[in-house]
């Protein structure tokens, strides 16, 4: 079976043969008769496959794959960036660039909670589903057409990818401003503490004072007047809202997870003002756990 494959571009079709070719040379094919490829004069990449034969159905994946990949690297950022533009009315090149990065991230398999993509095959095999057609039989085909036009399931996925790319980006956009609000909270108020410990434990949160001083709900009663606590009402995370109000000088935060997302969000609005610690190096200084109180507040992760 001679599978005949032409390219508008020489170079392209040239450096896809060379691709094979080192696949099958690495794979110590090169001499068998079981495979057969060449690159000729009319920009023509032909492909000869035995059929039934162990040696080709072995190696017939790899180079399906190998042609999938090839697709992926060479069209698949101008792809989004083109979608990004036509459907999706994004121009400004900054915006797109930070857009297509969310969808590689997606693409790669980062996220796949998303439920819009939850189940989706990967698109090499989406891609290699639409080769195998052409290599079921002898045939000829146009590579730029076979990307036009025998790809509709492909394109079909990275609209989807690029729609959920799009709710991410706006949803990092709504968190930046989110965090730039917080910040200016912070800088207009005056420091209640100069130092504060906050250790994280699970899903909650402790207090304490520069002096190790486990703070209760009583003290910060006392401490924060209801008209400074009604200017972050709309603050949904109460732990947010009491650091805010106490806006701390320096904030030391013991945890045994630096990457939870609350933790990231302290990090990112108080910034410089926080250092992060392993969560054993309060329990080893202080004896925590041994003698510190519950404050009674639930500050969840």
């Amino acid at each position: 079976m001679l599978v005949t494959i032409f390219f508008e571009d020489e170079h392209e079709g040239l450096y896809l043969y060379m691709q094979l070719k080192n696949l099958l040379g690495n794979k110590n094919f090169a001499r068998s008769n079981s495979i057969y490829i060449q690159f000729t004069e009319s920009n023509a990449l032909e492909i000869g496959i035995k059929k039934d034969d162990p040696i080709s159905d072995m190696v017939k994946p790899s180079i399906l794959r190998l042609i999938a990949r090839h697709i992926i690297e060479t069209n698949e950022d101008d792809w989004v960036i083109h979608n990004l533009e036509q459907n999706f009315y994004y121009t400004d090149e900054d915006e797109q660039q930070q857009i297509l990065t969310i969808v590689q991230t997606l693409l790669d398999g980062e996220n796949r909670d998303i439920p819009e993509i939850l189940n989706f095959p990967s698109r090499e095999e989406v891609i290699i589903e639409s080769l195998n057609d052409f290599f079921m039989n002898q045939i000829m085909f146009s590579y730029e057409s076979f990307l036009q036009f025998r790809l509709k399931q492909y394109h079909e996925q990275l609209s989807k990818y690029i729609e959920c790319a799009i709710d991410e980006y706006k949803l990092e956009q709504e968190y930046q401003e989110f965090v730039h609000m917080l910040r200016q909270l912070i800088k207009e108020k005056a420091s209640l503490f100069s130092v504060v410990h906050l250790v994280h434990q699970g899903e909650d949160y402790r207090l304490l004072n520069e002096h190790y001083y486990e703070l209760t709900k009583a003290d910060i009663k006392h401490l924060i007047s209801f008209n400074d606590y009604a200017k972050t009402f709309s603050i949904a995370s109460e732990l947010l809202k009491l650091l805010i109000n106490l806006a701390p000088g320096k904030l030391f935060l013991y945890t045994k997870d630096e990457d939870a997302s609350m933790n990231q969000t302290i990090l990112n609005v108080f910034q410089e003002r926080v250092q992060i610690l392993p969560y054993s190096n309060f329990e080893v200084q202080k004896g925590f756990g041994k003698n510190g109180r519950s404050i009674g507040l639930d500050f969840p992760g």
